[in-house]
């Protein structure tokens, strides 16, 4: 295992960092193939050129163009967590997954004055043990 997969909640709390920091090549590399592939047919969907999505896919584009497609991406990430605090998340262990079989999900939770309550949920991360470690096979910004 890598040092982000020890175990989903390591991996899960590497991924929020790296969307938090801009560690766009880090966000790319924690995610699965499988993610890394909806990624680039969204993208093309969207108006990317084929070619450029093929390029990325095979890890043939150029850093520029890479870079630029990155940045994107993390862009939207942070769209999908819109309005929260991703340096304050903690990372909670939450139930067996549904897109990928043996899949596991990561409740991200903000935490709230005591007099507040618990912990409000304000989003997930799907993981599953891809090559010997966790990846990142979806992100969903609501609870």
């Amino acid at each position: 295992m890598t040092s982000h997969g020890a175990d989903p909640i390591v991996t899960a709390q590497a991924f929020v960092g790296a969307v938090s920091w801009g560690e766009h090549t880090t966000v790319w590399e924690l995610l699965t193939p499988g993610a890394r592939a909806a990624v680039l047919d969204v993208a093309t969907r969207r108006g990317m050129d084929p070619l450029l999505a093929a390029r990325l896919r095979e890890g043939t584009a150029g850093e520029d163009e890479r870079d630029d497609f990155l940045g994107d991406l993390l862009h939207g990430l942070r769209a999908e967590m819109l309005g929260v605090d991703l340096d304050a998340l903690r990372c909670v262990p939450g139930e067996s997954g549904t897109t990928v079989r043996d899949s596991v999900i990561v409740h991200l939770v903000a935490d709230v004055p005591a007099e507040l309550g618990d912990a409000v949920p304000v989003g997930r991360i799907e993981l599953v043990v891809d090559s010997g470690r966790w990846a990142v096979v979806r992100l969903d910004g609501s609870p």
